[in-house]
C-alpha cells in the first residue's frame, strides 16, 4: 500500500480505517498529495508532523487539520508559505499575526484581504503585499491610498492599483507614468489633464500602441502620436482619425510593423503600389487586402511570392509539418523541402515526386527520422548508402521499405539496430 500512496496519496480515501490510522501511511499519502490528509483518523489530523508534511505539499490542506493544528503559529507558517490562501484556514489569532501575515502577503499580496484590521495598516505587511499584487491596494488600510512609496509599488506590480488610488495620486505624473508603462488601459484612469503630457502619452505609446483609442480627437489627429502607435503597433491605425488614416507615412509605417493591417486601411491607400508592396512584404496575408486592380500587378505578386517562401522557410525550420499546408508552388522549393525534412523526415511524404527522387533530401529525411525511407522515389530505395543511413536511425522497420534485394544485403543488416 505505501507505493502505491507514494504515487498517488489520493488513494488513501480507499484504504482500510486501520491504514488511515497508521501514522507511516498516512504520512506517506499526505507527502504525495496535502489533501489526502482528509481521510486520517482524527489523531493523525491533529498531529504536528502529519498535518506539517501535508501542508507543504499543499498549503490549502490546513483546512483538514485539526482547531489545535490551525491555531499552531510554525504550522501556519508553513502552509501560507506554500499557499498564502491557507492563511483563511487559520485561527483568528494568527491571522493577526505578523510573521504569518508576512509570510502569506510574500506568496500571494491578495492574501492580505484575510489579515486582521491592525495589519493592513501596518505598512511593511501592505508594501510587500503590493509589491507581490499590485490589486492589494484595495484591501490596504484607506491611508495608503495616499501613501505615493505604497500606490507607486502597487501600480508597477499591477496597473489596476491605480484604481484604487487617491485622486491626488491619479494626478501624480511618477505614478501614472509608472502605471501606463504596464498596461494601454491604465490611461482610461488617468487624470485628463495628464492624458495630454507628452511624456505620458509617449510612454503609454512605447508600451501598447492601442494606448491611441484613450486618447482625445484632436490627438488621434496628430501625426506624430500617430506614428508612434503604429511603429509599436501596426492595428493601432484603426484608431486613427481618418485624415491621418490617408497619411502616407502613417499607413507605410502601420503595414511594415504588420501587412495585415493594410485591411484597415481606406480604399485609396489600399490602392497605393507602394503601400501595398510594403504590406505583402509584411505579411504575404496582406495579398488579400490588396485593391483587386493591384493584385495583377507582376511586382505585388512578386513580392508576396517572395514574402509566402520567406514565412513557409521560416515555419518548417520549426514545425515541418508545415510544409503539409503549403502550396504545390512551395512544396516543389528544393530548400523549402530541405529545410522541412531536416525538422521532420517524414514530411517527405508532401514533397513533389522530383524532390523524392532528389538523393540529398532523401539522405536528409532518413537521417532524421529513417521510416522516411518509406516515402522516397523507388531508385532510392535501392541506394546502399541512403538504406544504410535510414536503417542507422530507424532500425528494422527503416529496412522494410528498402529493395528487396538491400534487404538481404549482409552489411546493412549488421548495421541494424
Amino acid at each position: 500500500m505505501l507505493i502505491v500512496l507514494q504515487r498517488d496519496g489520493s488513494q488513501l480515501g480507499f484504504a482500510s480505517p486501520a491504514l488511515r490510522a497508521d501514522k507511516e501511511v498516512v504520512r506517506a499519502a499526505v507527502r504525495q498529495d496535502g489533501h489526502a490528509l482528509q481521510y486520517a483518523v482524527a489523531e493523525l489530523r491533529d498531529d504536528r508532523d502529519v498535518v506539517l508534511d501535508a501542508v507543504r505539499q499543499d498549503g490549502h490542506a490546513l483546512v483538514f487539520a485539526s482547531t489545535e493544528m490551525k491555531a499552531r503559529k510554525d504550522v501556519v507558517v508553513e502552509a501560507v508559505r506554500q499557499d498564502g490562501h491557507a492563511m483563511v484556514f487559520a485561527d483568528a489569532a494568527l491571522r493577526a499575526d505578523r510573521d504569518v501575515v508576512m509570510e502569506a502577503v510574500q506568496q500571494d499580496g491578495y492574501t492580505l484581504s484575510y489579515a486582521s484590521t491592525n495589519l493592513r495598516a501596518d505598512r511593511e505587511v501592505v508594501t510587500q503585499a503590493v509589491g507581490s499584487t499590485g490589486y492589494a491596494l484595495l484591501f490596504a488600510h484607506d491611508k495608503f491610498r495616499s501613501d505615493k512609496a505604497v500606490v507607486f509599488e502597487a501600480v508597477q506590480s499591477n496597473w489596476q492599483a491605480l484604481g484604487y488610488a487617491s485622486a491626488e495620486l491619479r494626478k501624480d505624473k511618477e505614478i501614472v507614468l509608472a502605471a501606463v508603462a504596464t498596461n494601454r488601459h491604465a490611461l482610461a484612469m488617468v487624470d485628463e489633464e495628464l492624458r495630454t503630457d507628452p511624456d505620458v502619452v509617449k510612454e503609454a505609446l512605447r508600451a501598447d500602441g492601442h494606448a491611441l483609442v484613450y486618447l482625445s480627437d484632436s490627438q488621434r489627429a496628430e501625426k506624430d502620436i500617430v506614428l508612434a502607435a503604429v511603429k509599436q503597433d501596426g492595428h493601432a491605425v484603426s484608431y486613427a482619425s481618418n485624415g491621418m488614416q490617408q497619411e502616407m507615412d502613417i499607413a507605410l509605417q502601420a503595414v511594415a510593423e504588420d501587412g495585415i493591417t493594410l485591411g484597415l486601411l481606406p480604399d485609396q491607400v489600399r490602392a497605393n503600389k507602394l503601400v501595398a508592396l510594403r504590406a505583402v512584404e509584411s505579411n504575404v496575408k496582406a495579398f488579400q487586402n490588396v485593391a483587386e486592380d493591384l493584385k495583377a500587378d507582376p511586382d505585388v505578386r512578386e513580392a508576396a511570392l517572395a514574402s509566402e517562401r520567406y514565412a513557409l522557410l521560416n515555419a518548417v525550420k520549426v514545425d515541418g509539418y508545415a510544409l503539409r499546408s503549403a502550396s504545390q508552388h512551395m512544396r516543389a522549393d528544393r530548400e523549402i523541402v530541405l529545410a522541412a525534412v531536416k525538422q521532420n523526415g517524414k514530411v517527405l511524404v508532401f514533397a513533389p515526386e522530383e524532390l523524392r527522387k532528389d538523393r540529398e533530401v532523401v539522405l536528409a529525411a532518413v537521417r532524421q527520422n529513417g521510416k522516411a525511407l518509406v516515402f522516397a522515389h523507388d531508385s532510392l530505395k535501392s541506394d546502399k548508402e541512403v538504406v544504410m543511413e535510414a536503417v542507422a536511425e530507424g532500425g528494422h522497420v527503416a529496412l522494410w521499405h528498402a529493395s528487396e534485394e538491400l534487404q538481404k544485403d549482409k552489411e546493412i543488416l549488421l548495421a541494424v539496430k
